[in-house]
């Protein structure tokens, strides 16, 4: 009972830990699918000509995932475009006060045919096992099609 009582916690501990790993990576995974499939609508000019909005494109995001939990409300979304992949500057995810950006912090803005984009997915992962959340984050740079 006195072994089982000093190797449990560690066992279970790295049980835990194994699990919260595997998880992290399958949602990165998913983050970077979805939103490869976002800049392809981009891309090929389907959210030009469609008009579709931040939150519409975040929804095609979200609805192509399944393990991250509140997507709508968690997931931030930034779309630039320019004429060279030069002209473009990453964003800065966290504010000042070290949490993520609300929605109206990030640009949307999808371009025209032949311009190059950078479309950045951010997801707030809350930890099951730690006290902090991680920052998951997917970037998809390109060039729109001449539509």
């Amino acid at each position: 009972m006195i072994e089982f009582s000093l190797i449990a916690f560690p066992f279970l501990f790295l049980l835990l830990a194994t699990f919260e790993i595997g998880f992290v990576y399958w949602a990165t995974d998913e983050l970077d699918n979805a939103a490869n499939d976002a800049a392809r609508l981009v891309r090929t000019g389907q959210v030009q000509t469609g008009k579709l909005n931040q939150a519409q494109l975040k929804a095609q995001i979200c609805s192509k995932t399944t393990v991250l939990l509140d997507c709508e409300t968690k997931l931030r979304l930034d779309l630039r475009s320019a004429g060279t992949f030069a002209g473009i500057t990453p964003p800065d995810p966290v504010g000042s006060n070290g949490a993520l950006k609300g929605d109206g912090d990030f640009t949307f803005s999808p371009g025209d045919g032949n311009d190059v984009i950078l479309l950045s997915a951010f997801y707030n992962w809350s930890s099951f096992l730690l006290t902090g959340d991680y920052l998951l984050r997917a970037a998809m740079p390109a060039r729109n099609e001449p539509f």
